[in-house]
């Protein structure tokens, strides 16, 4: 398992999973703001796929936080056996 800081490491994939989270949820958030406001007979259909994509960006982001807790306590695994 590669915990480095290049490119394909655990740590690279987690904050990559939780910066695409991150941004699926926003523009979920908006989609939903924009079905609700604008006009909102026309908006049900949007809605309910935005707040699946919601949905699905808050499983990103904890998917890619539990990568990163893993890889933090590897290294720290790592850390103490060489010391």
């Amino acid at each position: 398992m590669n915990i480095g800081s290049t490119t394909g490491s655990a740590f690279t994939s987690g904050a990559y999973a939780v910066d695409q989270g991150n941004a699926q949820v926003k523009r979920a958030a908006q989609d939903v703001v924009d079905a609700t406001t604008s006009r909102p007979v026309e908006g049900v259909g949007n809605l309910a796929s935005a707040m699946t994509d919601l949905k699905q960006g808050q499983e990103t982001v904890a998917a890619g936080s539990k990568v990163l807790e893993a890889a933090d306590k590897q290294l720290g695994t790592l850390i103490d056996t060489q010391a």
